[in-house]
């Protein structure tokens, strides 16, 4: 009850002060629930957060629309080396764009969900952000990049081991070896990489969020329906009627569409120039 304004605002301050734009409103958004329920339950009769617009803190959401162009997947391929990334963390980058998995759900994963021989990847309710298993069955590149990991981790129980082998890494770790390199003005930090803009593509700063993305734009580039590729992402179907009525599993077009991802992406890879660029006109041309 003591709690006014002033003193959540200052919690908030000080992490826009820091940066960390996004910490400071899912930061907001956790005080102003626990206030509500303190409101609620008559423990408060006032909520301190009522007054202040979400769209303060740290100002309004801005949806990210960052695709990787074909050209910037090759240049991709052409700087990893030089990055002087960890072999599993360039596995995990391949693997994120051949999939379209989420980084959590990969640096989380176990080797009894993996099966190299058939080629499948089951992704346990536990690990799955929307709480179901989703099953990637995986393409000729995903699952070379899975093969790689399992030379250098396969006495693991899992794909991704921590340092002393307790547990998985932390599914920050990636995020924060990719932002390392692309720090074009910045100068190397102490015990943090000297490669700072190794990764920097021409079309700015990328995130592994936008891998994610950038697999489903290239599915539905090369044919794919968007509801398949909307499965492929294990995404939730936001219409109730359609959650509840339409109960195809798509498996053999997810099958399909994350091969034709896998394939277009080698070729990329091994044959960057003489790949063509297929244009929206002409993708719409072929239907």
């Amino acid at each position: 009850e003591d709690v006014r304004k002033g003193h959540i605002t200052a919690v908030t301050d000080a992490l826009l002060a820091r940066g960390v734009t996004r910490m400071a409103k899912l930061i907001f958004s956790l005080m102003r629930q626990m206030f509500r329920f303190a409101v609620d339950r008559d423990i408060i009769e006032v909520d301190p957060s009522a007054s202040i617009r979400k769209a303060k803190i740290g100002g309004k959401d801005v949806e990210r629309d960052r695709v990787l162009s074909e050209r910037e997947i090759q240049a991709l391929h052409r700087q990893l080396p030089s990055a002087a990334l960890l072999v599993s963390t360039e596995a995990a980058i391949w693997i994120a764009l051949a999939t379209g998995c989420r980084i959590g759900e990969l640096l989380r994963a176990e080797w009894r969900h993996v099966r190299l021989e058939t080629g499948e990847w089951l992704i346990p309710a536990d690990n799955s952000k929307n709480g179901r298993p989703h099953t990637v069955y995986l393409s000729d590149m995903a699952l070379h990049q899975f093969q790689l990991l399992y030379e250098i981790n396969g006495s693991s129980k899992w794909c991704f081991p921590s340092r002393d082998d307790s547990t998985h890494v932390c599914v920050k770790t990636v995020t924060k070896q990719l932002g390392d390199r692309q720090r074009a003005d910045a100068t190397p930090m102490s015990r943090r990489s000297p490669h700072t803009n190794a990764l920097l593509l021409p079309g700015g700063r990328w995130t592994l969020h936008d891998l994610r993305r950038t697999a489903a734009t290239l599915m539905t580039a090369l044919g794919v329906l968007p509801e398949v590729a909307e499965k492929c992402l294990n995404h939730t179907e936001e219409s109730r009627v359609k959650r509840t009525y339409q109960r195809h599993s798509y498996e053999a077009e997810k099958r399909t569409a994350w091969r034709l991802l896998g394939d277009r992406l080698e070729l990329l890879r091994r044959a960057e120039s003489n790949v063509v660029t297929i244009s929206s006109r002409e993708r719409s041309a072929f239907g």
